[in-house]
C-alpha cells in the first residue's frame, strides 16, 4: 500500500471519526439544553407558588385589616354592608387575580415544554446530519481510494449459450 492510498485511508478515518463525534457531541448539548429548560420549568412553577403565597397573605392581611376596623369602630361585619362589600371585594380580586396567574403559569409551562421537546429534537436531527455526513466520508473515501489503487476492470461477455432453438 502506497502513501497517497494510506494517506486517503487516513483521511477518510479521521473525517468519519469526527463526524460521529460531532453527531454525539450534538446528542450531549440536547440533552444539556433540555435539563436547562426542565430547570427554568421547576423554577417557574416554584416562582408561581411563592407569588400565589405572595397573594394569599396580601389578602388575609387585608381581610384582617377589615376586621380589625369593624372591631374599632364597633360595627358588626356581618351586618354592616360596606364592610361586607369590601370583603366580597377582596374575595372577588383574589379570584380573579389568581386564576389569572394559574392560566400564566400553565402557559409559561406548555412554552417551556414546546422548547424542551424542540431542543432535543433538534439535537437527534443534527446527530442523524453528521452521521450522514460521516457515511458520506467513508464513501468518498472509498472512491477516493479505489481510484488511487487503479482497479481494473473486467469485461462483460455473454452467457456463452449461442442461439437457441426449439423442437417442436
Amino acid at each position: 500500500m502506497g502513501l497517497p492510498i494510506a494517506l486517503a485511508v487516513a483521511s477518510t478515518a479521521v473525517g468519519f471519526f469526527g463526524s460521529m463525534s460531532a453527531a454525539r457531541a450534538a446528542k450531549r448539548e440536547a440533552a444539556l439544553q433540555a435539563r436547562m429548560i426542565k430547570q427554568e420549568k421547576q423554577r417557574a412553577a416554584l416562582r408561581a407558588l411563592q407569588e400565589h403565597n405572595a397573594r394569599l397573605t396580601g389578602y388575609k392581611s387585608a381581610l384582617g385589616t377589615n376586621i380589625a376596623i369593624s372591631g374599632i369602630s364597633g360595627r358588626d361585619i356581618s351586618q354592616d354592608r360596606s364592610l361586607k362589600a369590601i370583603q366580597n371585594r377582596f374575595k372577588k380580586e383574589m379570584s380573579t387575580e389568581t386564576d389569572r396567574a394559574f392560566l400564566q403559569n400553565l402557559s409559561e409551562q406548555a412554552k417551556l415544554s414546546s422548547q424542551q421537546s424542540m431542543a432535543l429534537e433538534k439535537g437527534r436531527n443534527l446527530s442523524k446530519a453528521y452521521q450522514y455526513q460521516a457515511f458520506g466520508t467513508l464513501f468518498s473515501g472509498a472512491m477516493q481510494t479505489s481510484k488511487l489503487m487503479g482497479t481494473s476492470t473486467i469485461p462483460v461477455r455473454g452467457t456463452g449459450l449461442g442461439t437457441q432453438s426449439y423442437i417442436t
